[in-house]
């Protein structure tokens, strides 16, 4: 571990070395960085300062390596208050745009003037067509003279203005530009100071190897479907940032699915105790012991559509190569590591920058889903097949059909399923209806107790000139109290959940086909009472 500690002032017999970020790798909160240089050490002891790191570095985390015939002595990391960071390149440009700007400014200002006192000069001298002696011919050509001039000024003037409002709207989005480049300029920067022994003097190759904090990375997809029968392209892209202070630049980048700051240690159980509840008293005493009850986490699940085959091979184009056909996949014990072998560079001003990661077929089976109850729409569902052994991470996804952007989703990867269902979006080939059953939704009295039935019937058409297979969601009440009896009387062919109450029919519609489905059931309870539905 190195040691650390603020610079005060230059310390005399040291050397400043100025090292390269040769690669990074990024985990999805914090990255590692790896600086190298190539030293010459002369014979003896020698000070190192590798110099113009980030200060977001986790000094921990610090391991410096040498090739050569030398020994490493001391290892140390320190701030330097009196040495900021070099002017960026970025910085310079829009400075250089500013002064541009305000010298266009200042010349319209003064052709502006130019013009302005030019038009008061010609006002000025209008009196003189008044004085005696001027003959009308000399009137006439005054008057014309005053209309052609003051016309040329007055449009000039406007045309000045113009360019003046102009010149300060790029003046302004160019100094708040700069505003946001700034951030990091004038920083304090961060050094590590290495103290060498050589018996001989030697070109020593070094490397600096250490964990940044202000960078990681997210993923994001893109799912395409050109039609309903070609497989899904999930396009694996990632938002990587980094606002280290330093730019990455032509850097080769990894990204991995780890996460430093996360413990690796496997917790324990404590004992959890259970004890009888004794009210407060009003003086406010304790007669009863809290204990911590173990948090049960919850899982975020999808609910999934079961869909059926239809699939069809589609003849393969060539395309042109992204990034993502130069990525490296590498599982390792604890993450998965996805490394691009074309250099990048990812500016440090915490922006989002797109990168591509991995392109992948997915086999896939589509079919419609419908829960007439709630939406009287059919959606167009994508079931994705081993989608697991692609090493997806949980994220927002965008979805594309037939070359229309249609939405966004979640992929949910915490998904126990092999199987993960997708919304495509509303087919409004597939008409659907669902009307109440009035001569048979009524009230009867039995007893003590009121048996109330509800029907229901559902009506599809396939105005497609192909065969679709569709899935019918419906539900019935489920009992909470033993004294209401549900009970199901129609629903044929359908799957039924008895816990859940959820009621499911597959079908298969074809071409211009109608059909129609039935629910049917009842609710018996006592004759006094009333009865809710809800969640």
């Amino acid at each position: 571990m190195a040691n650390s500690f603020a610079f005060k002032t230059p310390i005399d017999g040291e050397k400043a070395i100025k090292s390269k970020i040769k690669e990074v790798t990024i985990f999805l909160n914090r990255a590692q960085v790896t600086n190298v240089a190539k030293v010459y050490i002369a014979a003896g002891k020698t000070k190192l300062v590798f110099e113009g790191l980030s200060t977001k570095m986790a000094k921990q985390s610090l391991q410096v390596s040498a090739k050569g015939n030398l020994t490493i002595m001391s290892v140390k990391h320190r701030i330097n208050y009196l040495k900021s960071f070099s002017k960026a390149r970025r910085i310079k440009q829009l400075e250089d745009s500013i002064e541009y700007l305000d010298d266009r400014i200042a010349k319209v200002n003064i052709e502006k003037e130019v013009l302005t006192s030019e038009e008061k000069m010609i006002l000025a001298n209008k009196k003189m067509g008044g004085q005696k002696g001027v003959t009308a011919q000399e009137l006439a050509e005054m008057a014309a003279f005053y209309r052609k001039r003051l016309s040329e000024i007055r449009f000039a003037v406007l045309r000045h203005s113009k360019k003046l409002k102009k010149y300060r709207k790029h003046l302004n989005k160019t100094k708040y530009q700069l505003r946001i480049e700034n951030k990091n300029a004038n920083k304090p920067t961060s050094e590590i100071m290495v103290t060498v022994s050589a018996k001989t003097a030697i070109n020593a190759d070094f490397e600096l190897n250490y964990i940044v904090m202000n960078a990681g990375w997210k993923p994001i997809y893109d799912l395409r479907a050109k039609n309903a029968n070609s497989p899904i392209q999930l396009s694996y892209k990632a938002e990587v940032y980094q606002n280290t202070g330093i730019d990455w630049k032509n850097v080769n980048i990894t990204l991995s699915t780890g996460n430093p700051t996360q413990s690796g240690y496997k917790p324990n159980l404590a004992p959890w105790y259970v004890n009888l509840y004794y009210p407060r008293p009003s003086s406010g005493a304790f007669y009863n012991k809290r204990s911590a009850a173990q948090k049960v986490p919850s899982n975020y699940s999808l609910d999934e559509v079961v869909v059926t085959k239809g699939r069809r091979k589609l003849a393969k184009k060539e395309e042109s190569k992204t990034i993502a056909n130069f990525t490296k996949v590498v599982e390792s014990t604890f993450a998965t590591k996805f490394g691009i072998s074309i250099p990048y560079s990812i500016p440090s001003n915490g922006q989002p920058q797109l990168v591509d990661v991995k392109n992948h077929t997915l086999k896939t089976i589509y079919n419609r889903g419908a829960v007439p109850k709630l939406d009287k729409d059919a959606f167009l569902m994508a079931q994705l097949i081993d989608w697991e052994k692609f090493n997806l991470l949980s994220g927002k996804a965008n979805i594309y059909f037939e070359g229309t952007f249609v939405g966004e989703t979640y992929l949910n990867a915490q998904n126990t399923k092999d199987t993960l269902s997708i919304s495509l979006g509303r087919d409004k080939r597939i008409i659907i209806d669902r009307k109440e059953i009035k001569n048979y939704s009524k009230k009867k009295f039995f007893g003590s107790n009121i048996k109330q039935t509800f029907g229901y019937e559902i009506t599809m058409r396939n105005t497609k000139n192909e065969q679709v297979n569709i899935t019918i969601e419906e539900q019935i009440p489920v009992s909470k109290n033993n004294k209401i009896t549900v009970e199901l009387l129609e629903a044929k062919g359908a799957k039924v959940d008895a816990n859940t109450g959820k009621v499911v029919w597959k079908l298969t519609l074809n071409p211009k086909q109608t059909s129609k489905l039935y629910l049917k059931y009842s609710v018996k309870y006592p004759k006094k009472k009333r009865i809710i539905f809800g969640n």
